[in-house]
């Protein structure tokens, strides 16, 4: 061969193998972007305004049964758990669970699926994160590997990719997991919106609650406060039975209406489940907010499951509330009285010594 074919041989070979070194670099370039320390990637991009639904669940684990997924549907603006009868989703958990996927970031740990496993981020285990648009188009497809880096990091890749991303978040509180994280199922009832009453307490105006029984309906609570056309405040709570003459006290109120706001069940049962009671409640609360009356209907204590149901106007759901929780609520009119202080030794022995004081002035003929 001659020496010029030699050179241009040599030439060739040099640009292919600089190509094959260059490719090698832009890939490694690709594959460490995020990986070095601060050096962090977004791993989501959406609107939370155009999704519809929202899925979250995990593969069946070996030996067990395949769990339901957690399935949350937005309809007329509104979250509902659909995989819940569906029953109203807390708004507020949707929101921030939403907010934080959308911030989240991460750094490259790893890429290829053979080290998948050492993440736990295999579609056969990993939690599965689906966010869904108009029309069920899928914006977002997650994987959140089951073994953590730490009490609060975690390590998540796109469905359709092979990069592994570590990140730091509060990722099992946000989707309700309590438990050791490679043992927890998402769990429906976490998403529902558990409260019984949804009010504003300054608008509240008055509040009811009767015992029924067939067609008799007996008032053991009777509460009002009418509102001043002329300065836009309200007068002072009062009884709205007229045999109650005893004064009320007005924390008392105050403090009973912040336990209805703040009152939660602890179970959404199936509406149209039997043995509720519900056809013929026994119970029922009303508060009127604003002109607007709303009523909680419950049926009779199931004492040996320690649950009430409840029902609460407008609404499918069917909430199984603690028994000791019903209590709270099931009060009367003297539950509102205001408690006369007691009478001190001082007082008594003051008290004590009126008669003689009369006596002593009589007998000076004063």
């Amino acid at each position: 061969m001659k020496p010029k074919q030699i050179i241009i041989l040599s030439v060739i070979l040099g640009i292919l193998v600089l190509g094959i070194l260059l490719k090698s670099w832009i890939r490694s370039v690709g594959d460490n972007a995020g990986a070095r320390q601060g050096d962090r990637v977004a791993l989501t991009e959406f609107d939370p305004a155009k999704l519809e639904r929202i899925l979250i669940g995990r593969p069946a684990r070996t030996g067990g049964s395949q769990t339901p997924d957690v399935e949350l549907t937005k309809e007329n603006g509104v979250w509902k758990v659909k995989s819940l009868w569906g029953t109203q989703a807390d708004p507020e958990k949707v929101k921030a669970f939403l907010e934080k996927l959308r911030s989240i970031q991460g750094e490259l740990r790893g890429s290829g699926k053979k080290l998948f496993a050492d993440f736990g981020i295999q579609d056969a285990e990993a939690f599965s994160i689906k966010l869904f648009g108009t029309g069920n188009a899928l914006l977002q497809d997650l994987r959140l590997g089951t073994k953590q880096a730490g009490e609060n990091a975690y390590f998540i890749r796109q469905a359709t990719s092979e990069k592994v991303y570590f990140v730091e978040a509060n990722i099992a509180e946000l989707l309700g997991m309590a438990t050791d994280f490679n043992e927890a199922i998402p769990a429906s009832l976490f998403w529902a919106d558990l409260r019984l009453l949804n009010f504003d307490p300054e608008k509240v105006s008055k509040i009811t609650l009767y015992l029924l029984k067939g067609e008799e309906r007996t008032m053991i609570l009777g509460l009002g406060r009418e509102t001043d056309p002329q300065s836009s405040l309200k007068s002072p709570w009062k009884f709205l039975r007229k045999d109650m003459t005893s004064p009320l006290d007005p924390d008392k109120v105050l403090k009973f209406i912040a336990m209805m706001k703040s009152m939660r069940a602890g179970e959404v049962v199936d509406p149209d489940g039997k043995g509720y009671g519900l056809e013929k409640p026994v119970w029922q609360l009303a508060v009127t907010e604003d002109g607007k009356k709303t009523l909680l209907n419950a049926g009779p204590k199931d004492e040996k499951g320690g649950l009430c149901y409840v029902k609460r106007s407008g609404s499918p759901t069917v909430f199984g509330l603690q028994v000791s929780f019903f209590d709270d609520l099931n009060v009367d009119d003297t539950f509102f009285v205001k408690d006369v202080p007691p009478v001190t030794a001082p007082q008594k022995d003051a008290i004590q010594d009126i008669p003689a004081a009369l006596q002593e002035v009589q007998e000076q003929g004063v």
